[in-house]
């Protein structure tokens, strides 16, 4: 542990269902980190994130399939987006503004005379 860290935190305990210690056990291992202190305090900080965001925004957790988030992963390395979270914003802003666009278009409908 850094020196830096030492002096702007603080240790808490906290007791864990063994169910919840062994999922965060296995993100652990998927994410590499080197302990499940590095694991819990990451998943902290993404909690304070969510829930700590201004009141004119509004964040929203989507899971993605692994293809999906792959393509997002392809737009962003080819430089089309800035990053996944941006490539996501800016196809809900398109989907939406051509929601709106065509909810103003008078829809054709099939008449029939008879």
């Amino acid at each position: 542990m850094s020196d830096t860290m030492a002096e702007v935190s603080e240790r808490v305990t906290v007791r864990i269902p063994q169910e919840i210690l062994e999922k965060l056990r296995q993100i652990q291992i998927s994410e590499g980190h080197p302990t499940i202190s590095d694991t819990i305090r990451e998943g902290l900080e993404k909690y304070a994130e969510l829930k700590m965001t201004p009141s004119h925004i509004r964040k929203i957790v989507v899971d993605l399939s692994r293809q999906d988030n792959k393509q997002l992963e392809a737009l962003v390395e080819e430089g089309s987006s800035v990053s996944v979270d941006d490539a996501i914003r800016s196809a809900v802003r398109e989907y939406v503004r051509s929601k709106y666009e065509n909810k103003d278009t008078p829809q054709e409908t099939d008449s029939t005379i008879t």
